[in-house]
């Protein structure tokens, strides 16, 4: 007798699936800090949840892993720390106007088609749309600058329907492309500014 005999969904046990759990991990953990208010930790805590949704594909190709359920508990993973904490964190953090509230169901509904987009097609090697990860880190980005420097919370608002149209938009990014290392220096050098603001 297996162990995966009474626990069937162990079956589907291997590195990728890990470290997409990982990165609900450090979803929860940033959940957590935003209930303390403590947006800096929250920050800090989801880009290691992006750091995570970018390995877990990368690992799952090297290691010749892909699986409908990989796919699918990324998309889970993906909805909670790309699309639900940004939510939470303008709800939190910002005023509630009523061009916020547009932008978070907009944000939020383009989002949650974007990834059943995504499950439903097949991979050829392009992204169609922005993809959940850099949205979420677009957003952050744009709370941080609205918390932090005095901008107007309109400009928050406007980044949530931006990039809630670019995610459902028909724009071919490249996986694994140029835009990525442009996306992932940025998000490196918005951390360090975090850390140190």
């Amino acid at each position: 007798m297996k162990l995966s005999d009474f626990f069937p969904t162990l079956k589907h046990l291997n590195v990728p699936n890990v470290i997409t759990t990982l990165g609900m991990v450090f979803g929860i953990f940033a959940a957590f800090h935003l209930t303390q208010r403590d947006l800096r930790m929250a920050i800090i805590f989801l880009f290691f949840a992006g750091v995570m949704d970018a390995v877990d594909g990368f690992a799952a190709a090297k290691l010749n892993q892909q699986t409908d359920f990989g796919k699918y508990l990324d998309t889970l993973v993906d909805f909670f720390t790309c699309v639900i904490m940004p939510i939470w964190m303008v709800f939190d953090l910002l005023d509630n106007s009523p061009l916020a509230i547009v932008g978070l169901i907009i944000y939020c509904a383009c989002g949650l088609w974007r990834l059943a987009y995504y499950n439903t097609t097949e991979s050829d090697g392009y992204f169609r749309g922005l993809p959940v990860p850099g949205s979420m880190m677009l957003v952050t980005m744009s709370v941080w600058f609205v918390v932090s420097y005095d901008i107007p919370t309109w400009v928050a608002a406007a980044t949530l329907f931006i990039v809630g149209i670019l995610m459902i938009s028909g724009i071919k990014l490249k996986k694994y492309g140029m835009w990525q290392k442009v996306m992932g220096a940025a998000g490196v050098v918005f951390l360090v500014l975090v850390l140190i603001s």
